[in-house]
């Protein structure tokens, strides 16, 4: 919350990645923040897996993913922008950016 604020205050655009599972938490990170935009990157338990499985040194041990899936609540559609994280990248970005285009007009 204090980070996002910071940048806001300063006129500043950030992208802040955070697992941010509950409603609960979102809603505290935007607290008092018109503007800020969640993006829920939504893939399958396997996929995660495997992408985690794929970065060296990765933070988190697999074997809590599981943990996170079932706390997991996912963002309803008034809360947060949904992506598919299985498309291809250049994908993912042409749609976040589509939509945060239309958040601005």
């Amino acid at each position: 919350h204090a980070l996002i604020a910071d940048h806001l205050a300063r006129g500043q655009t950030a992208v802040v990645a955070c697992s941010a599972l509950k409603r609960r938490y979102r809603d505290r990170l935007r607290r008092g923040h018109d503007g800020v935009a969640f993006i829920f990157l939504q893939g399958s338990p396997d996929l995660i897996r495997r992408r985690m499985a794929a970065r060296p040194g990765h933070f988190m041990p697999g074997r809590l993913l599981q943990s996170q899936f079932d706390a997991l609540e996912p963002p309803a559609p008034d809360e947060a922008l949904t992506v598919d994280a299985a498309q291809r990248v250049d994908q993912v970005v042409r749609r976040i950016l589509q939509h945060l285009g239309e958040g601005r007009g």
